[in-house]
């Protein structure tokens, strides 16, 4: 007779279906920013030194001293990346038993405030006479790129805002005397894809306005 495996503690990770659909998802996106970026290189490198950006374009690259404009890019990455740290701070106070409702919050306010920094830029960018169709592949190139990350950052706030309608509700059952019951395999697979817009715009952020 065979010794029976012993069931998962109650509320320990584990590696389950729904997760590994979730990072076959993103590798897939992983290719796709991956293809971007090295299409942007490739045709960047194409133009020849001294040539990027185009006579006349906007300069978005980061200018000793620095602009205005880096100055509200570097606040608006640093806001996305505090956005990681409070989605996880959230998911450290909902395994201890807690709403983790503030954690949430934040993060939806961070990824909302992101969101709106990247329309006040392309505004301000059209502005200055930058737009898909201009300056060939420098202006089709930018916007295409942060348009890709901007609609994800959008898809993962909607999720980060149903997640914090979940962490209400669990937090009107603690304010009841409940326990909080239920999977936490929402907030886990959200915050998968979160850091993962996160990690993304790193990169995107280093080619398109540092190098």
């Amino acid at each position: 007779m065979t010794a029976s495996h012993a069931p998962a503690a109650s509320g320990a990770p584990r590696f389950t279906l729904p997760k590994f659909g979730m990072l076959v998802f993103l590798a897939s996106e992983a290719m796709l920013f991956a293809g971007l970026i090295g299409g942007y290189i490739v045709l960047r490198l194409a133009q020849g030194p001294g040539n990027w950006p185009p006579p006349g374009a906007p300069d978005i690259s980061i200018q000793i001293p620095p602009t205005f404009l880096n100055w509200v890019m570097i606040a608006n990455t640093v806001i996305l990346l505090a956005s990681s740290l409070t989605y996880h701070w959230g998911e450290v106070c909902m395994r201890k038993g807690k709403s983790g409702v503030l954690g949430y919050a934040l993060t939806a306010v961070f990824g909302a405030i992101f969101l709106g920094v990247q329309a006040w830029e392309w505004l301000h960018l059209k502005h200055e006479g930058m737009w898909f169709n201009t300056f060939g592949t420098y202006g089709s190139c930018f916007f295409t790129m942060t348009g890709f990350h901007g609609a994800h950052v959008f898809i993962g706030w909607v999720a980060i805002l149903y997640v914090l309608w979940r962490a209400i509700i669990r937090q009107m059952q603690i304010f009841s005397g409940q326990t909080p019951t239920g999977s936490h395999t929402c907030e886990e697979l959200t915050g998968y894809y979160w850091h993962f817009v996160d990690v993304v715009w790193i990169f995107l952020y280093g080619i398109l306005y540092v190098l």
